[in-house]
C-alpha cells in the first residue's frame, strides 16, 4: 500500500513529494525479495530499502509503520487513488495523519498541518452528512 505524502497528494492534499513510500507486508529481513522484483521491473537499486524507477522516481520500501496497526489491520481502511496513471491502494488520510503525529519529525509537522487543513476543507464542502453543499445552503 502507498503511504506518506505521495498517498496524501494522490487523495487531494496540496503537497509535493519527491518519493513514493510503499508499505510492504514482509519482514524487513526479506528485503532482497523486494529488491529483486524491483530490478526485474527495471528499477535501479540504491539501498536496501530504496530504488529508483526508470523515470527517476525514488521509491522507499517500508516494512513497519509507526503509529498505526499492523499491515493486515490497516488494509481494512485502504482506499484507492491514481498514482503515475495506475489505480493503487493507498493509506487513507486519517491513518497517514495518525502515523505522522506518532513520528513527529520536523517535516511531519508541516504535513500534519496540510492534511488537517485538507480534511477540514473537505468536511466543510461535504456538509454535516457528507453531501456536497449547494448555493442554497449558504447563508448571506
Amino acid at each position: 500500500m502507498i503511504i506518506g505524502m505521495a498517498a496524501a497528494a494522490a487523495q487531494g492534499v496540496m503537497a509535493n513529494t519527491l518519493d513514493i513510500d510503499i508499505w510492504v507486508d514482509l519482514p524487513p529481513r526479506n528485503y532482497m525479495r523486494v529488491q529483486n522484483l524491483a530490478r526485474r521491473l527495471g528499477a535501479t537499486v540504491a539501498a536496501n530499502t530504496v530504488v529508483f524507477l526508470q523515470d527517476g522516481t525514488p521509491v522507499n520500501f517500508v516494512y513497519k509503520v509507526t503509529g498505526v496497526g499492523t499491515f493486515a489491520r490497516e488494509t481494512r481502511y485502504v482506499t484507492f487513488a491514481r498514482i503515475h496513471g495506475k489505480l493503487l491502494p493507498v493509506m487513507p488520510l486519517t491513518r497517514i495523519l495518525k502515523s505522522k503525529k506518532a513520528v513527529g519529525r520536523d517535516k511531519d509537522k508541516l504535513h500534519i498541518t496540510l492534511i488537517k487543513d485538507f480534511l477540514r476543507c473537505r468536511r466543510e464542502v461535504q456538509g454535516p452528512k457528507g453531501a456536497a453543499r449547494t448555493a442554497s445552503h449558504k447563508q448571506n
